[in-house]
């Protein structure tokens, strides 16, 4: 190759695949609407059987330069396969994407982008989850890698390479294999030599280990990516040694020995420092004992949980066609898509929008939801700002719902046709405790405000029209201060019409107040009180 760092910019995704044309038709329409367009994908069917996977592919390249197809005349192993789609990159940068798994829009984009900002870095990936073949969550895996990943993002070698080696791979610590990579310093490793003449079935995980010696790992916290697990795979040979069903303990033990004692051996071969072999030596029996101790607490736990799943009790009997239920979310977007998800529970809205810098695993849970794409917000000083200058024009119907990770429709039997009276609804606010909180320019005592709430399009259209300065109110730059408290009387002097809290307790509760005792409000936001009821969703756990 005549630039041996590859074509500036351009990233070439390594797809190898075999026997599963839907999975590659899946896995090509996810590649091909990656925002990041400056790709090459290279498809290398590892002699499937039958027509259909080269009909897949061979139809996407028609359609789609960018996708490049190759056929084995035959079945090279995994191991094999997957260095091949490397070999024929011309990238600058490289990713690897396996046929069952799925990327975020986003995932090339944003990955390419901490490279370009991190220059001495040559992998970056993402929070990731693992999922069964039917897109479930695997829930007995970690809920989040951010922790696991985390040594591997040091600036000193040996905390990244030894505590490699001695983390478990059940947490993920193989899948940076799914990175975004330079591809130089990647193409430049002995791949055959790694995988002991693509024998290895750990070569992901020696790949790995060879390019975080070359330096750390970039690793950003949306979970644009889930890898399948449990599903078949195909190789060359026989890697899981001996059979474990039906094992004795002594044989089961052994199998287990002879494994990890080939696996510090490999790590031993591809340490690069003398130090690093050295330590791998002594850590061996401490590491090897610490699995076997672990399993034995495993084997007397209890199975690993099922996914939950949502139960559907009754049609959608609310009809809110005039609402959009919408969300600005550029972190906590997972939590925040399983409280729309919550939300849509005896719900039809009129439209269901999340806008987020980024698509999160799950958002077909809610058919009818539109994603659109915003830049990261940077504070939630800029996030009030766009609430207030922005949303409305990502509003059509003649109402909004704003909600959150945090806050979210509850109870739609506690819906009210007299909301829709009102231009703005949100939760009971507190009396005050000084003489300025929550007064308006008059002074008087505003009792209803909150970020959750409802909003009609002309409120939200408002602060374009009139041109109103963004400016602070006591110090702070809260949208829903700006609206109901410094704002109130502009507002109200066009034509905008505020509920009372006679009415908003039935709506929204947030602060525990006398006023809302006994009620169930139709959404919630934060859980203090009687709010400690509604879900918490967290990252990564499906609802």
């Amino acid at each position: 190759m005549a630039n041996e760092a590859g074509i500036k910019g351009l990233v070439s995704v390594g797809l190898p695949t075999y026997n599963r044309p839907e999975a590659l038709r899946r896995c090509l329409e996810i590649i091909s609407a990656q925002t990041y367009k400056n790709i090459e994908v290279i498809v290398a069917d590892n002699a499937s059987e039958g027509a259909r996977v080269k009909e897949t592919a061979e139809e996407f390249s028609r359609r789609d330069p960018r996708i490049k197809y190759f056929r084995q005349e035959s079945n090279l192993g995994l191991l094999a396969n997957t260095e091949f789609v490397l070999q024929k990159a011309a990238g600058e940068y490289f990713a690897w994407i396996s046929d069952d798994d799925w990327r975020s829009p986003e995932f090339i984009e944003l990955l390419v982008a901490e490279l370009e900002r991190n220059k001495a870095v040559d992998l970056a990936f993402c929070e990731y989850h693992e999922v069964r073949e039917d897109g479930s969550r695997a829930l007995e895996y970690p809920a989040t890698h951010l922790g696991v990943f985390k040594p591997f993002q040091s600036s000193s070698r040996l905390v990244r390479t030894l505590s490699y080696y001695l983390q478990d791979a059940f947490r993920g610590k193989c899948n940076l294999f799914y990175s975004v990579f330079r591809r130089a310093p990647l193409a430049a490793l002995d791949f055959a030599g790694i995988s002991g003449g693509y024998g290895n079935i750990n070569t992901d995980s020696l790949l790995v280990f060879n390019m975080l010696q070359k330096g750390p790992a970039v690793i950003i916290p949306e979970a644009m990516c889930t890898l399948t697990c449990g599903n078949k795979k195909h190789y060359a040979g026989d890697f899981g040694g001996l059979p474990r069903k039906g094992l004795g303990f002594l044989r089961a033990f052994a199998a287990i020995w002879d494994e990890n004692k080939r696996d510090a051996g490999l790590f031993m071969k591809n340490a690069g420092l003398p130090l690093e072999k050295i330590f791998i030596a002594a850590a061996f029996l401490p590491r090897f004992a610490a699995l076997i101790a672990k399993a034995a607490l495993k084997k007397f736990a209890s199975a690993s949980p099922e996914e939950p799943r949502i139960e559907v009790s009754a049609p959608r009997e609310l009809q809110l066609p005039n609402v959009t239920m919408v969300a600005m979310a550029t972190r906590n977007v997972e939590e925040t898509l399983s409280g729309m998800v919550h939300s849509c529970r005896g719900v039809k809205f009129g439209a269901v929008k999340l806008l987020s810098h980024f698509s999160p695993p799950g958002m077909a849970r809610v058919p009818e939801l539109e994603f659109v794409r915003i830049e990261k917000v940077k504070s939630i000083d800029d996030w009030s700002r766009q609430i207030i200058y922005d949303l409305g024009a990502h509003i059509k119907t003649e109402f909004a719902l704003l909600v959150h990770a945090d806050g979210f429709v509850v109870n739609p039997s506690s819906w009210r046709k007299e909301f829709l009276d009102y231009d703005y609804i949100g939760a009971p606010w507190p009396l005050p405790t000084d003489d300025f909180s929550y007064r308006d320019v008059n002074g008087n005592i505003v009792r209803v405000g909150n970020s959750v709430s409802l909003r009609s399009k002309r409120l939200l259209d408002l602060p374009v029209k009139l041109n109103l300065p963004w400016e602070p109110f006591h110090g702070y730059y809260n949208e829903d201060g700006f609206i109901c408290v410094k704002n109130k009387h502009i507002y109200e002097a066009s034509g905008m019409k505020f509920a009372p809290l006679e009415v908003a307790k039935y709506f929204s509760h947030e602060a525990m107040i006398p006023e809302v005792k006994g009620i169930k409000p139709f959404a919630f936001h934060k859980w203090a009180g009687t709010n400690s009821i509604y879900p918490r969703y967290k990252a990564g756990v499906p609802c």
